[in-house]
């Protein structure tokens, strides 16, 4: 992941993130990295670039008081995930059917962090759990040790369909989504649960499967 470093300092200074507010609970948002403290993954800029979950990755960012920014990707990854080839497309995917976490996030004052911890921890390995919402596991910073995404008493919860982040998917959540319903967006933009680049049928079935699931 050498080559990754050269130019991220730049691609960061003008990274914007794709999609809308943060889908991360008001509530349920915190990680403890065991040599870094706590990580906000809710509150930057307001929660306008928060970590943002969309069906297969995250974008976003996570804030560590002791640390800076940490960058989970830009939102717009090709294909649906992220390639982590290269500065221009590194993030951390989420795979739809297993909940595997993979990938890197960029911390601009720790470096890399890894994801892709499943293969070498197993049932610790980094995981979202799509009925609870719920991160698990830990993830791999080689500057900074391992991050607890669910500690004991604080975890970071999300919800797709939580378009207003308020840590439960209700009604209040349909008035953006059917705005945003029959529109062609960014892969994994506001209401694009399945990541096609169009909100439509099958982002309401998903969005029904998350209806009254809550962070707690």
């Amino acid at each position: 992941m050498r080559q990754l470093i050269t130019g991220v300092a730049g691609f960061l200074a003008v990274a914007v993130v794709c999609g809308a507010d943060t889908t991360v609970s008001p509530v349920r948002k915190w990680a403890w990295g065991e040599n870094i403290g706590w990580l906000n993954w809710r509150d930057a800029n307001g929660g306008l670039q928060g970590v943002r979950h969309s069906r297969s990755f995250l974008s976003g960012f996570i804030w560590g008081e002791n640390v800076g920014w940490i960058n989970v990707g830009n939102g717009a990854p090709s294909g649906g995930t992220y390639a982590n080839i290269n500065n221009t497309n590194f993030g951390v995917n989420v795979n739809p059917d297993t909940g595997e976490c993979s990938g890197f996030a960029w911390g601009e004052n720790i470096g890399w962090i890894n994801f892709s911890t499943v293969s070498s921890l197993g049932a610790q390995g980094a995981r979202y759990d799509a009925f609870s919402g719920r991160f698990s596991g830990f993830a791999w910073g080689e500057n900074v040790g391992w991050i607890n995404l669910n500690d004991a008493g604080q975890f970071v919860c999300t919800f797709a369909a939580d378009l207003n982040a308020d840590g439960i998917v209700s009604t209040p959540d349909l008035v953006p989504f059917l705005g945003a319903f029959g529109d062609l967006v960014t892969p994994g933009d506001r209401g694009d649960f399945n990541g096609d680049g169009l909100v439509s049928t099958p982002d309401l079935v998903i969005f029904l499967g998350q209806f009254g699931r809550q962070c707690s």
